[in-house]
């Protein structure tokens, strides 16, 4: 009797221990079901192919070919906040495999139709700024903004607001970063596109403290103009204001400012498109602007091949001509950019 006591006490205890198995598994099969369904992931490749004929003083002849190869994993908060980890690697074909440092990728995002704001080291998908305040090869080498950005969207258009800190501050004291903004306001077929850009490098010891300023504004008027027979066709004219101020380097006369027409131009009909700019006036003072711009009587004329133009794949083929104060150069652009990323399934 009491052996077959024991048994049944022992089959009680096996069946209950099989039900807390059953139930624990099935909890956490249904709490990792519902946590993967938070996951996203993404995945990016650029190729860049950049060579430029240059002849004159203001800028200097180079190919630079590369593919960089990105990947971030985000969690997703509720339906306007997330999280997300990863990084990117850039191999300049030519060079070393292992010639370039890794970027993080680390950032906090927060996306609404109105809103979206991204805080921490987060990939550049956009330039804020035009060529003339940022040069174009700074993004193959510097691919993250670091620090924050907004981008404020409204019934008329959107306006960009950042934030970009490029170093630590050390005992040896330096300091550098950019902030800025940018937009575009359009209202039936005029429309106005303002940039406002602040770089900021101070270095030294203390009390022996380099500090050099730079920055520009800009506004212009355009007008685009809506004909059934081209897929875009806009044009605008404003002006630039640039300026630089050193206050320890007396080897030049600081501050020095400029002023300047700054005119655009873009027509495109289907995967075929002309893309121009003219400055005219003083050169610019911006160290990260493009140096062509320095010459002050610039302009270029970019012939655009659109190869591919969706939200996964965009690939481009630019012959470009560069008016510089009187001399022709030429450069050529291939850029390829693929994205692809979803949610992690069940």
């Amino acid at each position: 009797m009491i052996y077959f006591y024991t048994l049944k006490f022992l089959d009680m205890r096996r069946s209950l221990l099989q039900k807390v198995i059953l139930s624990t598994a099935i909890c956490v099969m249904t709490a990792w079901s519902a946590l993967a369904q938070n996951f996203v992931w993404n995945i990016g490749y650029d190729f860049i192919g950049d060579n430029r004929e240059f002849t004159t003083y203001y800028g200097f002849p180079e190919t630079i070919l590369g593919s960089r190869l990105s990947g971030t994993i985000g969690y997703q908060i509720d339906s306007i906040q997330s999280i997300h980890g990863g990084g990117s690697y850039m191999v300049e074909h030519g060079e070393k495999m292992f010639a370039h440092t890794p970027v993080l990728s680390i950032y906090y995002q927060y996306k609404t139709p109105w809103i979206h704001f991204q805080l921490g080291s987060f990939p550049i998908e956009k330039n804020t700024f035009a060529n003339v305040l940022y040069t174009d090869s700074l993004l193959y080498y510097r691919p993250n903004y670091q620090g924050a950005r907004a981008v404020f969207s409204h019934k008329y258009g959107e306006q960009t607001l950042l934030f970009d800190w490029h170093t630590q501050v050390n005992a040896g004291y330096c300091e550098k970063f950019i902030t800025g903004f940018s937009g575009k306001t359009q209202l039936w077929n005029i429309f106005l596109t303002d940039m406002f850009y602040y770089r900021h490098h101070a270095e030294g010891n203390r009390g022996q403290k380099s500090v050099a300023d730079n920055g520009g504004f800009a506004l212009n008027l355009g007008y685009d103009a809506n004909i059934s027979w081209l897929d875009s066709l806009s044009a605008s004219v404003g002006f630039i204001k640039t300026w630089y101020a050193n206050k320890k380097d007396t080897t030049i006369n600081s501050p020095l400012r400029s002023m300047a027409l700054y005119s655009t131009f873009y027509i495109q009909k289907k995967f075929l498109a002309l893309d121009a700019v003219y400055y005219n006036g003083g050169g610019t003072h911006l160290p990260w602007g493009d140096p062509l711009f320095r010459c002050g009587n610039y302009g270029r004329a970019d012939m655009v091949l659109y190869v591919f133009n969706n939200p996964q794949v965009q690939a481009s083929f630019r012959f470009c001509l560069h008016y510089v104060d009187g001399v022709i150069d030429n450069s050529q652009q291939i850029y390829l950019r693929a994205r692809i990323g979803g949610k992690f399934k069940k």
